[in-house]
């Protein structure tokens, strides 16, 4: 019975994990995000968390009280959450070659999965489920019948499986999409160079050239050049094909979009030039798109 009720208090304190974790990035963000790495409305890290803080506190001996002290819960629940956060960003990191949060502007962080701003949240929200909120789950899933406690717990274990099969392939997805990004950026890069070398002005970035003034600009500057209609069809089709890239991440690369808007911190080890221009990009297209329809509702 008792692992039955873990596995429920795993789903529950994810979550939770998961309000806490959209709440605080929609503020920041000022705008609804999803947080997490899974599709679903859960936060494994605070599921493990708080399950493996459970399972600590109950394997202590507890003094004439009855209960630990809000003291201790407060640092075995930093220690345990802690460590289960650098564990987890560290093998996110080495598994998909990104960085999926990144504390390297707080101080006194530990490779920027860590710091101890967080540790000290980690371990307010420890004592907090501890002695608030756990206490009322393990009161309402006691009266629970073993055979409805272990449909459940089958029923959702096997969602959870879903969810992380679908959501692994939208991270190996994401790698995917901004290889192919990196490898447009890299030809429109060496056409941009071919450009400025015939205009001989100032460097024309393969970012700069996806400008469609500062394109139209140039691509006027070459009439009466020497291979002028070659270039500017080269141009062309080199912006062409990586704004239908960038702009496949809204409709083709559903997973991909969620993850970046999930996400807002997350840096790729790899890919990290071609990371920040695409996450400008995609602000730019919905820009474009917005104002496309404003454009017809007032028509």
């Amino acid at each position: 019975m008792i692992v039955s009720q873990y596995v429920v208090w795993f789903v529950l304190f994810g979550l939770f994990g998961w309000v806490f974790e959209s709440a605080y990035c929609s503020i920041t963000e000022k705008r609804w995000c999803n947080r997490g790495f899974l599709f679903g409305p859960i936060c494994p890290i605070y599921g493990f968390g708080m399950v493996g803080l459970v399972y600590s506190v109950n394997l202590i001996p507890l003094p004439d009280s009855g209960s630990l002290s809000a003291v201790a819960v407060f640092f075995i629940g930093m220690a345990l959450t802690t460590a289960i956060e650098l564990v987890g960003g560290w093998a996110l990191f080495k598994i998909y070659h990104i960085r999926w949060w990144d504390y390297s502007n707080m101080k006194f962080n530990l490779g920027g999965y860590i710091c101890p701003q967080f540790s000290l949240l980690w371990g307010l929200g420890s004592v907090l489920m501890i002695k608030v909120f756990h206490p009322l789950l393990a009161r309402g899933s006691n009266p629970m019948p073993f055979k409805v406690m272990l449909i459940l717990d089958i029923v959702l274990l096997l969602i959870f499986a879903v969810d992380v099969g679908v959501s692994t392939a939208a991270a190996i997805g994401l790698n995917k999409y901004l290889r192919e990004i990196d490898e447009l950026r890299a030809r429109l890069r060496v056409t941009s160079d071919k450009l400025t070398t015939v205009l001989g002005t100032g460097a024309m970035t393969a970012d700069a050239v996806l400008d469609e003034q500062k394109l139209q600009l140039a691509l006027a500057k070459l009439e009466g050049r020497e291979n002028a209609a070659e270039l500017r069809a080269e141009v062309t089709a080199r912006v062409s094909d990586l704004r239908d890239k960038l702009a496949a991440a809204e409709h083709d690369h559903i997973g991909a979009r969620r993850l970046l808007r999930a996400f807002p911190g997350m840096k790729s080890l790899k890919y990290g030039e071609t990371l920040a221009t695409t996450r400008a990009a995609m602000v730019r297209l919905r820009e474009l798109a917005a104002n496309a329809k404003e454009k017809i509702k007032k028509a």
